[in-house]
């Protein structure tokens, strides 16, 4: 699955408009009611609203690029989210680093390495390849999780691993986390919590649209 571009919510749109375009340098647009911001494959929208909400997403970074990522951040004084005291929380295909935005979002630089992108030992935000995940909390996530396979094509890697709490769905290039409301996002104690947002993917060379709404579907 690759993502084409994701709409999330924001309360504090100003102090965020501010925080990816000023301090992180994205390349960024005004939109009539927020603005979006791009990587090198696709966008991501901020919409003006008043509900106090967060997410979890994750940009793909080049491979090799995560330590100067860290004093990119570093030097913007943006603090990392520590896991075990660790900076950086190795996984079985890539290793990743965490900050806080404005709205407390849980954002996510991520390398994978399984993916055939140009290695990088440089940082720049213009080398960020692209959004490369969203999270989904949900009361069911299995149920949910079957419904995004079944319904609109958007295959798990392995549906062996799919728990009652956490469900991967998509690949490397693109992945919806689908995980229990309640439980903790990593590297935080922060409870994932039910959102709304529309993303638009391409699968099989073709566009599709799906928009959260209190966790149902439209």
């Amino acid at each position: 699955m690759e993502i084409k571009s994701l709409k999330i919510y924001a309360k504090h749109i100003e102090a965020q408009k501010v925080f990816y375009r000023d301090i992180l340098g994205f390349t960024y647009q005004t939109t009539s009611n927020g603005f979006k911001i791009d990587t090198q494959e696709n966008s991501l929208y901020f919409q003006k609203s008043s509900l106090d909400t967060y997410y979890h997403f994750a940009f793909l970074i080049p491979t090799g690029a995560i330590h100067q990522a860290i004093l990119f951040l570093e030097n913007k004084n943006i603090t990392l989210l520590p896991y075990r005291n660790k900076k950086i929380i190795q996984f079985d295909h890539g290793k990743a680093i965490y900050f806080y935005d404005k709205d407390h979002n849980i954002v996510e630089f991520i390398e994978r390495p399984l993916l055939d992108y140009p290695s990088n030992n440089t940082f720049s935000i213009e080398q960020v390849i692209k959004l490369n995940e969203i999270g989904l909390p949900h009361k069911d996530p299995l149920l949910m999780a079957n419904t995004l396979i079944k319904d609109y094509g958007i295959n798990p890697i392995n549906k062996n691993i799919m728990s009652e709490k956490f469900c991967w769905v998509g690949d490397h290039n693109g992945v919806i986390i689908v995980t229990k409301e309640g439980r903790n996002w990593l590297p935080t104690n922060k409870p994932g919590i039910i959102n709304d947002f529309t993303i638009h993917y391409e699968d099989e060379g073709k566009i599709y649209s799906l928009s959260f709404d209190q966790n149902r579907i439209k």
